[in-house]
């Protein structure tokens, strides 16, 4: 017989390996300050960043920089994928400052230039530092260089900054023959693959921006490609907004993904419970009260008249009606309306009637507060529309 303690040693190390390495370097700064997270999750391909809902590879990093204590985990990408990693970043106020930032080195590749010919502008700085570079308001690395390609005389100021305090150093490159004025970058385009999803459906953000531009997204503070896209999956509405800034100047746009509630979609047993009939309007979504239209005008009679109350493109509208209808609510239907332009609205109608002069009669009967609410119903013919249930046989 085998000895078993090998075995068993080699299933431990199989069951405790850790499936997500995640690391944030510094674990603590102070607030504002970048951090570097880092993963590497060898058994998947994609993974999702909370906070945020950022799909990225399973082996990348970001630069972030947190304003309060933040736990930064790491989910498999797949629909309802599980946790496979974290980091917290701790923000401490009273971090030691240490030594005062120093710009020890900025200097130009060239002193003049004819415009637009590139020139390298390099630096190097003492001291955990930010650098901000003008004009343009540039967050740079404290050791780098990058290329401008300036259109008129510029001088151009490098600050380096810690807790401790900074220093400022100027460099300026004269442009020769006509001057021109340079463009601050803009957002070409920004745009959701879907604007409303159903929670955990992914997302994709696309852009495109002009010129050498950094770009950076909001929720998340992700620093990405001038031209790029990455995929989300918002747990409930969120609002994202693309920053873009170069040497001249930024802009930003935003936009809105929604997320919709799973909806229950109202049969005609349903509306055989006056209760049930009466709640739609009241607490149900839009999209809730045309299903329960469409099933009330299934059932009505061939060739049936109803009285047309108001065409609105605001579902708060559902309350007032509502509200107007009283006890009489359960003959109150929500239908669909096309305008002429296709613009797609909701009406609001009232009972079904076997003809015009039905129709009419029965409006004098109908609750004071809903006569005088809308006092201009209109008779209006029920038709059979695309997408309504059959009739019940």
């Amino acid at each position: 017989m085998l000895p078993l303690l090998p075995l068993v040693a080699a299933l431990v190390q199989v069951q405790t390996a850790p499936p997500c390495t995640v690391t944030a370097e510094p674990r603590e700064v102070r607030p504002g300050d970048s951090v570097l997270l880092t993963w590497s999750c060898p058994q998947v391909s994609r993974v999702r960043l909370e906070p945020g809902g950022m799909i990225l590879p399973g082996g990348s990093q970001v630069t972030l920089r947190p304003s309060y204590t933040t736990t930064y985990r790491v989910f498999d990408a797949a629909p309802g994928g599980s946790e496979l990693g974290h980091a917290e970043v701790r923000i401490v106020p009273g971090l030691p400052l240490g030594e005062p930032a120093r710009v020890c080195a900025f200097d130009a590749s060239a002193q003049s230039v004819l415009p637009g010919d590139p020139v390298v502008l390099k630096w190097e700085c003492a001291g955990s530092a930010k650098v901000r570079l003008e004009p343009g308001g540039l967050e740079l690395d404290g050791k780098s260089e990058v290329t401008v390609t300036p259109l008129e005389s510029t001088r151009y100021t490098l600050t380096a900054t810690n807790a401790a305090g900074g220093q400022s150093r100027t460099v300026e490159v004269a442009v020769l023959g006509k001057l021109a004025k340079a463009a601050t970058p803009m957002v070409c385009t920004f745009d959701a693959s879907a604007p409303v999803v159903k929670p955990g459906e992914q997302v994709e953000l696309r852009w495109v921006c002009q010129g050498d531009a950094k770009v950076r997204l909001e929720p998340g503070g992700l620093e990405l490609d001038g031209q790029s896209a990455i995929a989300v999956v918002p747990d409930r509405t969120t609002v994202y907004t693309l920053s873009v800034s170069n040497l001249m100047g930024g802009s930003s746009r935003s936009l809105e993904v929604r997320v919709e509630a799973p909806r229950r979609v109202l049969t005609e047993k349903d509306l055989s419970d006056p209760e049930e009939a009466v709640k739609p309007l009241e607490r149900m979504d839009l999209q809730e009260a045309l299903n329960r239209g469409a099933a009330q005008r299934a059932a009505a009679p061939e060739g049936a008249w109803t009285l047309r109350l108001v065409v609105s493109g605001h579902a708060p509208g559902l309350k007032q009606v509502a509200r107007a209808a009283g006890s009489r609510t359960p003959d109150i239907l929500v239908l669909p309306y096309l305008r002429p332009d296709g613009f797609r609205w909701w009406q609001a109608c009232y009972g079904t009637f076997a003809s015009r002069a039905e129709a009419q009669r029965a409006w004098k009967q109908a609750p004071a507060p809903l006569r005088k609410a809308f006092h201009d119903a209109l008779p209006l013919r029920l038709q059979k529309l695309p997408g309504d249930p059959p009739k019940a046989m």
